[in-house]
């Protein structure tokens, strides 16, 4: 779909405030920082865990407490437990 630009047409018409925000697509800057820092030859991988619905909805509360997400508190209590 060809981007449309209204100009200064939305200035005179109150009406017309949002057309521009359908037609161009928003900047997108990426804030994004990665928390975690891994060492130098260490790799990540995806491994598949089950638990039970109730304890997923636990850890997802206490993660919203403190801002945490449910994979950090996992790996944190994997690595205080473990000393890794």
């Amino acid at each position: 779909m060809a981007k449309k630009s209204f100009g200064d047409i939305e200035d005179n018409n109150k009406n017309l405030g949002g057309v521009s925000a359908l037609f161009n697509s928003p900047v997108k800057e990426n804030v994004k920082e990665d928390k975690t820092t891994l060492k130098a030859g260490e790799e990540t991988v995806t491994y598949p865990l089950r638990m039970k619905k109730s304890a997923l909805k636990a850890l997802k509360i206490l993660g919203a407490q403190k801002g945490i997400t449910v994979k950090d508190l996992i790996l944190s209590v994997i690595e205080k437990e473990y000393n890794l």
